[in-house]
């Protein structure tokens, strides 16, 4: 007997579509203006490897003049080049299903997996990102002044005895104004940044400041988030850890307009591509039904090189926040375009 399923109605093609739409209009991080997409990052997530390079001339823009003389010429410098160096990840994400446990709870089980996946994508991302975060400023180190290459770009304020924490050891206006001046001229175009950061520090500000917050700033986004000081904040409950002897150390991070990169590999409905939304009815007669994700993309931190090996076939998030794993690219770490703060809340 014939039988009427899932694919008879949706099509994989009008499932990628609608993916990529989802993923894309999520209020999260990287659909901000912190993000860039480039179809030369598309190119280089398309292409082999597990790491890819990205050759930059180094900024000659703080170059000084000299005074002329006469009958003399001027002392030639140089533009030097330099290069970054990006981790390319493979993911994948699966769902199983049957029929009788939608006929069960009279629902649609694997129509709700579609809807959430696109969402689910872009947690999983921002979360991928905050790893890149955490090892390119040793945010998640238990170190006060830990050895990363971006240390020049924190804001230490905790201390591993967070449960007896000062007014000066927590987050304020001050301090966050202190952390945006080590910006430098990125700091000017904050409004179309970010502020990545834990709810309870948000909670905290807002008791401090409430006055330097809006009930919601566009900035040329496609959906609506909370700013403070006119910055998209966006939040996560992971960047918080327990603090060595008591209480938490939280993470704020500020970053600059367009100081990540991000590239995919376009997806297909190929069995083996690696970037590939199926749907299996192979075990059809059993009346299961299963839906794989499977992308291939890469998330990159302005001026950073990767210079880790991972252990398997692409870097793990575990891997991403190793401070070992990365290097400095560009010449001075205010470059990168991004600032840390650490405090005990």
């Amino acid at each position: 007997m014939a039988q009427t399923t899932i694919s008879d109605l949706w099509t994989p093609d009008i499932w990628i579509q609608g993916m990529r739409e989802k993923e894309r209009t999520a209020p999260a991080l990287l659909n901000s203006g912190v993000a860039v997409r480039s179809p030369k990052f598309d190119e280089i997530a398309s292409g082999a490897g597990i790491s890819a390079n990205i050759p930059f001339y180094k900024d000659i823009t703080d170059d000084a003049d000299g005074i002329q003389v006469e009958n003399t010429a001027p002392t030639l410098k140089e533009i030097a080049s330099g290069k970054q160096i990006v981790p390319i990840l493979n993911r994948v994400v699966g769902y199983d299903v049957t029929a009788l446990a939608g006929q069960v709870s009279g629902s649609d089980p694997v129509g709700e997996i579609l809807a959430q996946l696109g969402a689910r994508r872009a947690k999983g991302r921002q979360s991928t990102f905050i790893s890149i975060l955490r090892g390119a400023f040793g945010g998640g180190d238990d170190a006060n002044g830990s050895a990363s290459k971006l240390t020049s770009m924190r804001v230490e304020l905790f201390d591993e005895s967070g449960a007896d924490a000062t007014s000066d050891q927590k987050m304020s206006a001050d301090a966050f104004i202190t952390a945006k001046a080590l910006l430098g001229e990125v700091q000017d175009g904050l409004e179309q940044g970010a502020i990545l950061t834990h709810p309870n520090i948000v909670a905290q500000l807002e008791i401090l400041d409430k006055e330097s917050f809006k009930s919601g700033v566009e900035s040329g986004l496609s959906f609506t988030v909370k700013a403070y000081r006119g910055i998209p904040i966006f939040t996560s409950l992971s960047l918080v850890r327990a603090g060595t002897t008591s209480g938490y150390v939280y993470e704020t991070y500020i970053l600059g307009k367009g100081t990540v990169g991000i590239g995919e590999k376009a997806q297909s409905n190929k069995v083996g591509d690696v970037s590939s939304l199926l749907l299996d009815e192979t075990e059809i007669a059993k009346n299961n039904l299963s839906v794989y994700d499977r992308t291939r993309y890469l998330v990159h931190l302005n001026g950073m090189k990767w210079v880790g090996t991972p252990a398997g076939q692409s870097a793990t998030d575990a891997e991403l926040a190793t401070i070992g794993n990365w290097d400095l690219a560009v010449s001075n770490a205010d470059r990168v375009g991004g600032v840390l703060i650490r405090t005990n809340g």
